[in-house]
């Protein structure tokens, strides 16, 4: 028996070693008082599994404030059909979700297996489904939210889709509207490969042009807005088909010009496609106006030149924020095949980007919408770039800088311009001073 015993027992402690560790305690709930009382608690990560327009201030499904949770993280229910295990790993480490961690997770009826066991396998202690419809707990004052002080910059695919069919949107005003896809080239490099109907496309090149890649002279620019039917008072929508900061770049110049209301699509084409939204190949021409309606440019403080950017570098409170790609900070690539010249602008802060000079991850979330305010502020944080400051951002030829301009504008950050020269023009010049290898936060 004692024998029996013993083979028993070692069977057993041989089971348990290779069983793999228990599941996370999920509790369901529907109290907006048992809700409350998870806020703000230190060593828990609440995730708001809402569309990302409803994180950042939208007010969709009923909601009666727009917004998240004050301190939640954004973790669209969407993203886990973008997400490999690996992947999916990463981002919940971004989100700050670890072991020992209480998951709340709000914004869904039911938790998503996949998203469970990855739960399990950051061995979180416990996860917290509250469940309530979003009309209900938005309209107590309680719980309090936060939202984005210039959310509509960003709209979704199905507000676009709402203002093209004729209806009212959220914020909008009934003025006359054009959408544009936004791309380098002729109709024929994206837009006719498949575009959102009844949309105009834009070629980059109708306003910027090279060998240093600086928007046009002001007269030119009232002529293209003017070739492309865009008047002040236009409610100008924006999209690309493969890089946000196409669409970005130009939304930038058309505020620089003076157009009033300026959207961007929080996310390329291929978020519209993801919402079952239709596409065409049929191609919509141009329609022209007489008159702008106003002196261009409109907001001249939005972008500076060469000259105003050495001032921002003398200025103790001024900001030239670098997004560019660490390998490009600190000269090992120009970044560019055509441009020869490597290095960085002496004085300069790195604001991030990606790994190279067509991405921009540090930015975008996996579905190329706007990556979070708090994300987004904690990098910046690092390098002493503060909502305080005057920052002016610049790239290699204005793209990514505009795009990272924009979602700042969202975050309400009142100084912000961009350095349209940026690095192709400051390298071009012998006479401007040039450094290069690693470097460190240079402010605090």
């Amino acid at each position: 028996m004692r024998k029996f015993l013993f083979l028993f027992a070692a069977l057993l402690i041989a089971v348990v070693a290779v069983m793999p560790c228990a599941a996370a305690d999920v509790t369901v709930i529907d109290s907006i008082p048992v809700f409350r009382a998870y806020i703000g608690n230190d060593n828990s990560v609440m995730l708001d599994l809402r569309q990302e327009e409803a994180y950042m201030g939208w007010k969709l499904n009923g909601a009666v404030r727009g917004g998240h949770v004050a301190g939640a993280k954004d973790f669209p229910a969407e993203w886990l059909d973008l997400l490999d295990e690996k992947k999916l790993d990463e981002v919940l480490t971004q989100k700050g979700v670890a072991a020992g961690k209480t998951v709340i997770l709000y914004g869904a009826a039911k938790l998503d297996e996949r998203l469970a066991a990855a739960l399990d396998k950051k061995a979180v202690k416990r996860i917290v489904l509250f469940t309530q419809d979003a009309a209900k707990w938005t309209a107590d004052a309680s719980i309090p939210m936060y939202a984005y002080p210039r959310y509509d910059y960003y709209v979704s695919p199905e507000w676009l889709k709402t203002l093209l069919d004729g209806g009212k949107p959220e914020t909008y005003d009934g003025r006359p509207f054009k959408v544009f896809e936004c791309s380098w080239g002729d109709e024929s490099v994206s837009y006719l490969n498949g575009h959102i109907p009844g949309t105009t496309h834009i070629n980059t090149d109708e306003f910027e042009e090279g060998p240093i890649w600086n928007q046009l002279d002001d007269a030119r620019l009232k002529a293209a807005l003017e070739a492309n039917g865009i008047t002040k008072d236009t409610l100008v929508v924006l999209y690309s088909n493969v890089q946000n900061m196409a669409s970005a770049r130009i939304a930038w110049i058309l505020m620089y010009c003076g157009v009033e209301d300026v959207r961007v699509l929080n996310g390329t084409l291929d978020r519209w496609v993801r919402a079952g939204l239709p596409v065409t190949k049929e191609s919509t021409p141009k329609s022209p106006v007489k008159d702008f309606g106003a002196a261009v440019p409109g907001r001249p403080e939005l972008v500076i030149n060469t000259e105003e950017a050495k001032k921002v570098l003398a200025d103790p409170n001024g900001r030239l924020v670098s997004i560019r790609s660490w390998a490009e900070h600190i000269g090992e690539t120009s970044g560019y095949g055509w441009l020869d010249r490597k290095g960085r602008i002496p004085g300069e802060v790195w604001g991030h980007s990606g790994p190279d000079s067509q991405t921009l991850p540090d930015f975008e979330n996996i579905d190329g919408t706007m990556r979070n305010g708090y994300e987004l502020t904690a990098q910046w944080d690092e390098w002493g770039i503060h909502p305080e400051n005057y920052i002016a951002t610049f790239c290699g030829t204005g793209w990514r800088a505009a795009e990272v301009n924009i979602e700042f504008l969202v975050l309400g950050w009142p100084r912000i311009v961009l350095y349209d020269g940026g690095w192709c023009e400051w390298s071009n010049d012998p006479n401007n001073p040039v450094e290069a290898g690693d470097s460190a936060p240079k402010f605090k």
